[in-house]
């Protein structure tokens, strides 16, 4: 499926002309080993788990004057080893995305569609948004359309369109709800200054599960933050605002299958505020302090409400090398059992703390250390585990100048953590 997904994207490139303008392919190759003495985060491992991945990239990216077209491609390959594994029902797996994309930028209008198809595990997928995993296994397959613009009112205005429209499934797990999610966000930014704007967006969600009883959600969020950099050396981003749900059935049918999620039908509402400071201590040293009060959709369809607050301390050694540690606390309190949110009836605590190291070791070469505790608390009781990561990686530039991708790469990246903010443990998978 993946080849016949590049071939095809190859093949209306080269139709529409776009081949023969500007054409970059970058590739790459990566091993990672990992070493836990409680990988799942479980109240009583089995023992050390010893994980290894290989994974490999494929990146296409063709551009005219006014427009790109980008094909990101991933496929990896896992297998848990040691006693541990017995803690996961399923102890190989093959994660993989695709994704086609392309941007179309005119005087006064930047717009953009996408498709894409992607396979998780279930099991990484849950500890990294919840810090915990449940009976559930296999995969999680998303199938999405996006679509969007950016449209200059003025210097100072500008207005962003989105819109996303995904299914998700679940194989080898009768118990997992399959569900149709849509999403659409409408923002307003404007330049109070130089170094500061102001912003003001209002996001919709509609949410189909597919039971019996076709419970629907509709989640909205309204929120106005500031982006601005108060001094050289200090940067500031907040938002505060308001997020409200309710959810419904249309069906009357009882529910047949035992999901091991049921959506609550019900309303609730939470504020919504977040801040990140970065402040600039020396030239390659930058402290970054990150709070949050979030209400985010799993991949499961739950709603999860989180209070977290992270500090970051990032430093450069030299043009080649960096070193940086984290600290992290995330609260989840407990809600009642008929709220649209989680339903989770007792509090849980999360810690986290990493130190990470990274090394280029040649242009096309570089490797990564790290070692992350981590710890729950709730009802059930205290998990602990400590994990050692090792990550070696290679570059292949098979075509032109792939400085335009990694730009991409970055804004992706980007993206995904600030989607990513009330996870529990972003930075897992």
């Amino acid at each position: 499926m993946k080849t016949l997904v590049v071939m095809t994207s190859l093949g209306i490139l080269a139709s529409s002309g776009a081949i023969a303008a500007d054409v970059a392919i970058k590739a790459n190759a990566t091993e990672i080993l990992e070493a836990s003495d409680n990988y799942f985060l479980v109240n009583s491992p089995s023992g050390t788990t010893v994980k290894s991945l290989t994974a490999g990239t494929l990146d296409v990216l063709a551009r005219t004057p006014t427009t790109n077209y980008l094909l990101d491609s991933y496929y990896s390959y896992y297998k848990y080893f040691g006693p541990g594994s017995a803690d996961t029902s399923l102890i190989f797996g093959t994660p993989a995305h695709a994704r086609f994309s392309i941007d179309h930028t005119d005087q006064l209008t930047k717009y953009n569609a996408a498709a894409s198809w992607t396979r998780a595990d279930v099991a990484t997928t849950q500890l990294a948004e919840t810090g915990r995993t449940s009976a559930s296994r296999g995969s999680i397959t998303t199938y999405a359309v996006d679509g969007g613009l950016i449209h200059d009112l003025s210097r100072i205005d500008s207005l962003t369109w989105t819109g996303r429209a995904a299914q998700v499934t679940y194989s080898n797990d009768p118990t997992a709800l399959p569900y149709d999610d849509v999403i659409s966000t409408l923002a307003w930014k404007h330049s109070l200054s130089p170094t500061t704007t102001l912003t003001n967006f209002v996001s919709f969600d509609w949410f189909l599960a597919d039971n019996a009883q076709q419970t629907q959600r509709l989640f909205w969020k309204f929120l106005t933050g500031v982006d601005s950099k108060l001094s050289p050396r200090l940067t500031f981003v907040g938002n505060v605002g308001w997020a409200f749900v309710n959810a419904y059935q249309n069906g009357i049918a009882p529910s047949t299958t035992p999901f091991a999620f049921q959506p609550q039908v019900g309303t609730a509402n939470s504020i919504l505020a977040d801040i990140a400071l970065t402040y600039r201590l020396l030239k390659t040293t930058n402290l970054s302090l990150i709070a949050a009060q979030a209400v985010v959709p799993l991949t499961t369809g739950q709603l999860q409400k989180s209070d977290s607050i992270a500090l970051i301390l990032s430093h450069d050694i030299n043009h080649l090398s960096n070193l940086s540690f984290a600290v992290r606390f995330v609260h989840i309190p407990a809600v009642s059992g008929s709220s649209a949110f989680t339903g989770q009836t007792g509090t849980s605590d999360f810690w986290s703390a990493s130190v990470n190291y990274r090394y280029q070791l040649t242009r096309e070469w570089r490797t990564n250390l790290s070692y992350t505790y981590r710890e729950r608390d709730d009802e059930t009781g205290t998990a602990k585990s400590n994990t050692v990561l090792f990550t070696l990686s290679r570059d292949f530039t098979l075509l032109g100048n792939p400085n335009a991708i990694n730009v991409a790469e970055r804004e992706r990246a980007r993206e995904r953590a600030q989607q990513s903010v009330g996870y529990v443990f972003p930075l897992f998978r």
